[in-house]
C-alpha cells in the first residue's frame, strides 16, 4: 500500500506542477477542462459554498465522506504541499539511509537530527485554525484564506519562484545560444518577473514549509493547516484505521521514530488516527505486524474507540464546543462576546489600505486645465505614481471585483498560464485584502483579443470560464484618452499606432489639423473592450496619453458598425465624363 501511495502521489504532484511548468504554454485546452486543480479541497469548499452545486464540490464531499471511510486520503494522496513535504524530507534523510553516506559524519548527524517521536497534539492551535479559516471564508477574504490554504501555499511557491525561474534560466540560455548564431532555443514571451517584496515572501513560505517538513515533519498538517485540522475531526470516527496490536507490539519505537506525524506513541501503544496522514511508513518499518489497518464498527462502544486517549481525540471531539472557546489561546485574552464584536472591526481593518483610495479628491493635472475623468462604475483602485484615472482592472471572466474579491485565493495559475504575462500578483495594488491576488498590467503586454487562458484554469471560479466568441465582447474596462498627452499634439507629429493596434475598432482617428494630414484618436466607450492594447504601443512617457480604466462589473461590448463613425470623409468628385479606354494591347506584354 506505501508503494500505491507514494507512486499516485508522486502522480499527483506531477500533474499540478505541470501546469506552473509548461513556460510555453502549450498544454491543450482539454487539460484545462479537466484540470486536476478540481480535486482540491478548499477550492473545491469554496466554489460548493458560492452556490455552486454538489458538482463543484465533489473533490470537497468526496474527501469528507472518504475520511470517514478511510481516513486522511488527501494529505497523503492529492495534496501537493503535503506532497511536497515528504519530498523534502525524503532528500533530507536521504544521507542517513544511503549505504555509502550513513556512515559518514553526515549520515549520522542526519540520522540523529531527523528522528522523530511521539509529540501531543497541539489541539488549541488547531481548533483555532479551522475557526480562523472559517471566518475568513465568512467574511470574504481568501487572499489571507491562501496563506493558509495547501494548494494555495503550493502554488505560491510555484507560481512565485519556480516559473519565472524557470522562464528567466530558458531566456538566459536561448540569448547565449542565439550569441553563437544557434535559434534553437525559444524565449518565453512576455516580461516573467516579479517584484522582489512579492518573491520574497514566496521564498519565506518555502523556507518556512521546508524547515518544518525536514525538522517536524507533517507538524504543519496537524497544527495550522485548517484542511487537515478539519479532516482530522472527521478521522477520528473513521471505520476503518490503523492501529497498534497490543498482541504484536514490542514496544520497539520504530513506527515511532517513522511516523512523520508524530502520532504514535509506542511506550503506551496509542495511535492518535486524528492526525495520521495514511503514509503507511509505520506498517512497513514494523517487523512483528504490530501496526494494521483494522476495521471499526460504527457503533462500537465508547472506550473501544478510544485509540488515543489524551490526545486529540478528547478535543477534536467536542469541536463544536470548544470552537467558541479557541481563540482564548493566551492568559488574559479577549472573552467570547468581546471577540465577537471585534470580527467588524477586524473585516474593517483589513479593507482599509483597499478603502482609503476610494473616494480620494484627485489631484489637479499639472499641464492641463482638463481634470481627469473618472467613469461612474470605475473601480476605486489606482497605482501611485501612474495616471489617475487609470485604474486597476478585473481579469476576464471576474464577473465582478466583488465576486473577485471573495473568491480568488491567489494561488497564482492564472498568472503562470497568462501568455503574455500581463497578469501580475498584488502586494498592496488591491490593498491589504488582495494580497497577491492578480491584477492586469499593460504596461508590458495586452490581452490577446481571444486568449481565455486565464478564465479556463481558476479552480475557484473567480474568473469564470469564457468561450472565444464571448471572450471577444467581455468588456473589463474603458481607455481613456487625454489630448494634450498625445504627441500629435504636442510634438504635432503624426502617430496612430492606437487605432492599428485596437482589436475591435473603438479608436476612430478623427482629423486634427488638415493641411498637415495629423489626425487624433476617439475612443468609442460603448465598444472599447479594456484591452490594453492602446496603453501598451502608445509612445508618451511617462504618463500614456491612453490608459484603461477598469470597471467594477464587467458588461458586454456592443461590435462597432460603419453607422458609428464620427468622421465621414468626402466622397471623391465624379466626372460628367468617364475617361477614354486606351487600347494597351496585351495586358502582359512581357
Amino acid at each position: 500500500m506505501r508503494r500505491v501511495r507514494i507512486g499516485f502521489s508522486l502522480l499527483v504532484f506531477l500533474l499540478l506542477s505541470a501546469q506552473f511548468l509548461d513556460i510555453f504554454h502549450r498544454l491543450p485546452e482539454s487539460w484545462y477542462a479537466l484540470h486536476p486543480t478540481q480535486t482540491q479541497f478548499i477550492p473545491s469548499l469554496l466554489n460548493f459554498l458560492g452556490g455552486g452545486g454538489v458538482l463543484a464540490g465533489a473533490a470537497f464531499l468526496t474527501f469528507t465522506v472518504t475520511t470517514f471511510i478511510f481516513g486522511r486520503v488527501y494529505c497523503s494522496f492529492f495534496c501537493p504541499l503535503g506532497i511536497g513535504m515528504d519530498i523534502v524530507r525524503w532528500f533530507a534523510k536521504f544521507p542517513a539511509r544511503n549505504r555509502f553516506l550513513k556512515k559518514s559524519a553526515l549520515g549520522r548527524y542526519c540520522a540523529r537530527a531527523l528522528k522523530l517521536s511521539w509529540e501531543r497534539a497541539w489541539n488549541k492551535l488547531r481548533i483555532a485554525a479551522v475557526a480562523f479559516a472559517a471566518l475568513l471564508i465568512a467574511f470574504g477574504f481568501t487572499s489571507l484564506l491562501g496563506f493558509l490554504d495547501p494548494y494555495s501555499l503550493f502554488g505560491k511557491i510555484f507560481g512565485l519562484i519556480v516559473f519565472p525561474g524557470l522562464s528567466l534560466a530558458n531566456n538566459e540560455l536561448s540569448n547565449f545560444m542565439i550569441e553563437r548564431g544557434v535559434y534553437t532555443v525559444t524565449a518565453v514571451n512576455g516580461d516573467v518577473r516579479v517584484s522582489l517584496a512579492l518573491f520574497g515572501l514566496a521564498l519565506f513560505i518555502l523556507v518556512g514549509v521546508s524547515a518544518l517538513s525536514i525538522w517536524r515533519g507533517r507538524i504543519y498538517c496537524n497544527t495550522l493547516c485548517p484542511v487537515g485540522g478539519f479532516l482530522g475531526w472527521v478521522a477520528r470516527h473513521s471505520l476503518f484505521r490503523l492501529e497498534l496490536i497490543p498482541e504484536s507490539c514490542g514496544r520497539c519505537g520504530l513506527c515511532e521514530r517513522e511516523c512523520k506525524a508524530q502520532c504514535i506513541d509506542a511506550k503506551n501503544q496509542k495511535l492518535d488516527f486524528s492526525r495520521c496522514v495514511l503514509c503507511f511508513d509505520c506498517v512497513r518499518t514494523c517487523p512483528r505486524g504490530g501496526v494494521q489497518y483494522v476495521f471499526h464498527p460504527p457503533f462500537a462502544s465508547r472506550e473501544k474507540k478510544a485509540v488515543s486517549a489524551g490526545s486529540t481525540g478528547a478535543a477534536l471531539s467536542s469541536l463544536p464546543a470548544a470552537l467558541p472557546e479557541a481563540v482564548q489561546l493566551l492568559p488574559g485574552s479577549m472573552k467570547r462576546r468581546e471577540f465577537v464584536r471585534s470580527v467588524p472591526a477586524f473585516a474593517a481593518l483589513l479593507c482599509t489600505a483597499a478603502k482609503l483610495k476610494e473616494g480620494q479628491p484627485l489631484p489637479a493635472p499639472t499641464d492641463s486645465d482638463v481634470p481627469y475623468e473618472i467613469l461612474p462604475d470605475a473601480t476605486p483602485y489606482w497605482l501611485r505614481g501612474e495616471r489617475p484615472d487609470k485604474r486597476l482592472t478585473v481579469p476576464p471572466g471576474g464577473v465582478d471585483i466583488k465576486n473577485f474579491f471573495n473568491k480568488c485565493t491567489g494561488c497564482q495559475l492564472c498568472v503562470s498560464t497568462c501568455p503574455m504575462q500581463i497578469l501580475k500578483p498584488s502586494l498592496t495594488e488591491w490593498g491589504l485584502n488582495g494580497i497577491m491576488q492578480p491584477f492586469m498590467d499593460f504596461t508590458k503586454g495586452y490581452c490577446v483579443h481571444e486568449c481565455r487562458a486565464c478564465t479556463l484554469v481558476c479552480p475557484v471560479d473567480a474568473l469564470h470560464p469564457l468561450s472565444v466568441e464571448e471572450k471577444k465582447v467581455e468588456k473589463i474596462g474603458t481607455a481613456i484618452f487625454r489630448e494634450d498627452l498625445c504627441v500629435v499634439k504636442t510634438d504635432e507629429t503624426d502617430c496612430s499606432a492606437c487605432g492599428e493596434h485596437c482589436p475591435v475598432t473603438a479608436i476612430e482617428m478623427l482629423p486634427y489639423n488638415v493641411d498637415k494630414h495629423l489626425y487624433i484618436p476617439h475612443v468609442h466607450a460603448e465598444v472599447c473592450i479594456g484591452c490594453g492594447a492602446c496603453e501598451h504601443v502608445c509612445p508618451v512617457l511617462p504618463h500614456k496619453a491612453l490608459v484603461v480604466q477598469g470597471i467594477n462589473v464587467i458588461k458586454k461590448a456592443k461590435v462597432f458598425e460603419e453607422s458609428m463613425r464620427l468622421y465621414q470623409p468626402a466622397a471623391a468628385p465624379v466626372t460628367a465624363e468617364p475617361p477614354p479606354v486606351v487600347d494597351g494591347g496585351d495586358p502582359f506584354p512581357f
